[in-house]
């Protein structure tokens, strides 16, 4: 029999033509046809695995655990958070914190401005838990990610998905079998390309019309800023 491998052909040299790979051959496909054939830099990949994580953190319900954790690490983030926002990210009070997350992402009179599902800002009736989620949470869990059981969160939640990012680029520092980096590399651009950046302008607008406290906008701005730059970095990882 033939070996399969040999059929498989190089992934593009050039950004843009390996987005369109990714749209045009989908998951299955996409793995099956090409051969990965990047060279990822290993400690890029875990610098952008904990700057995930950290943007990950700031958008999940800050109860002590997590409050303290942003409390803790934010420090370490100084030159990132320097190189994507003009303002300190100043962290309030845990109840002021409590209060605001509540108010923008999870309930409020009239309605909850900034929701954090992606299918919000895609689906045109505004609705959660569409295809597209169900998508996402099949391809979440063929890259060996699930969300966990107490977690009643569905899979396009922001925080859900910026954590996912940081299980894909520390898996790529982990793993060596070049399978698996093609199903990590399609689904960090399917993520980011289909979930997150879709969410924008709109997400970032509505926190900045209705946060009554800087931490959210300026959490905002720095992820806007950020998800607008991954192209750039995307491309300096993996070195396309």
């Amino acid at each position: 029999m033939p070996d399969k491998t040999q059929e498989r052909t190089l992934l593009p040299e050039n950004f843009s033509k390996l987005y369109e790979a990714v749209e045009s051959y989908g998951f299955e496909n996409f793995i099956s046809k090409f051969t990965f054939s990047y060279t990822p830099d290993i400690q890029a990949c875990e610098s952008l695995s904990s700057v995930f994580m950290f943007l990950s953190a700031l958008f999940r319900y800050p109860n002590e655990d997590i409050y303290n954790t942003i409390r803790e690490i934010t420090p370490t983030f100084k030159d990132f958070l320097e190189e994507y926002s003009d303002s300190n990210l100043e962290l309030p009070s845990k109840d002021e914190m409590e209060t605001e997350y509540v108010k923008l992402f999870v309930a409020n009179i009239g309605g909850v401005p900034a929701p954090l599902y992606s299918s919000v800002y895609t689906d045109s009736e505004k609705l959660v838990q569409r295809d597209s989620t169900v998508k996402l949470k099949n391809l979440m869990e063929s890259t060996g990610f699930a969300v966990e059981s107490e977690i009643k969160e569905l899979e396009d939640n922001l925080y859900i998905m910026l954590e996912y990012l940081s299980h894909l680029f520390l898996s790529f520092s982990e793993d060596t079998n070049e399978i698996e980096k093609l199903k990590y590399l399609y689904a960090a651009i399917n993520v980011i390309k289909k979930y997150i950046q879709p969410m924008f302008p709109e997400f970032y607008n509505k926190i900045t019309e209705h946060a009554g406290i800087s931490f959210y906008k300026e959490s905002a701005t720095i992820l806007y800023n950020f998800i607008d730059d991954i192209d750039n970095i995307y491309k300096e990882v993996f070195d396309i």
